[in-house]
């Protein structure tokens, strides 16, 4: 009886280890210097994560600058194994042509929705937004991470613009990035496109569950944009890089060392 109950035991946790669970999201508040390659402009962006009701969460993203004004956020909430689109907005005005986008998802139906414009899609259960699949990102390399696993590919199906497109995405390696609060270890995550009109590299650091510190996306013409980190939150806790001997505490556990 012992050994019956052992082995269904077993393949309990065979099984559980093969999924992914989604955890319960790490509130925080984190603040961006942006600057916008090409035009005088330079800006402070804002990206937020916080509880809205006792299942649902706001993941925000907002730049502000004198001559223009971009706002992006995700309603969303999960389940065992997925993160769940409920509503997304995208605002911007001032410089180029506004625009403003609101899509709802209807996940009994299977279906997104856009408010403002004539079109409605078929979805599954892995379809995200523009916004919440760089959350997704996050989940799967702490996945990864928590597991001691290689850093995957990640691929992402994405409801923009009246049709599904894929994100594809690779770990190029590893770097440490320099910002007012300190330096930090992070990841370098490229975004894999096939036409190569534009690059989009995302910095993201392990010991705070892959928070952005860096983006940089760049056009051909050398037209883009970047954001580097100046200050954050991270679950009530200021964010703070490593210290002044190159020598830092990590979250995950022991010491990450800085470059010599």
């Amino acid at each position: 009886m012992i050994r019956t109950v052992s082995i269904i035991t077993l393949f309990t946790l065979f099984i559980l280890g093969g999924t992914q669970v989604m955890a319960e999201p790490t509130p925080f508040r984190a603040v961006y210097k942006a600057d916008y390659k090409g035009l005088p402009v330079s800006a402070v962006a804002i990206r937020e994560l916080k509880q809205i009701e006792n299942s649902k969460y706001l993941l925000s993203s907002s730049a502000k600058s004198f001559f223009t004004s971009v706002m992006e956020q995700s309603i969303f909430t999960l389940d065992e194994q997925h993160l769940v689109p409920l509503e997304y907005q995208y605002k911007r005005t001032g410089i180029g042509k506004n625009l403003k986008v609101i899509l709802t998802f209807d996940r009994q139906a299977g279906k997104v929705r856009s408010e403002l414009k004539a079109w409605e899609i078929d979805v599954t259960d892995e379809t995200l937004d523009k916004l919440l699949y760089q959350f997704r990102m996050r989940e799967d390399l702490q996945n990864a991470l928590r597991n001691g696993q290689p850093w995957p590919d990640m691929n992402y199906r994405v409801a923009d613009d009246g049709r599904i497109k894929d994100y594809n995405f690779k770990i190029t390696g590893e770097e440490f990035i320099d910002t007012p609060i300190g330096r930090f270890r992070t990841v370098k995550a490229v975004r894999i496109r096939k036409d190569g009109k534009r690059t989009t590299t995302f910095w993201l650091a392990p010991n705070y569950e892959f928070l952005l510190v860096r983006l940089l996306q760049t056009e051909k013409n050398g037209k883009g944009f970047e954001l580097l980190l100046k200050e954050a939150n991270f679950n009530g806790e200021q964010v703070k890089g490593l210290n002044g001997s190159g020598l830092g505490v990590s979250r995950l556990g022991g010491q990450s060392k800085g470059s010599e």
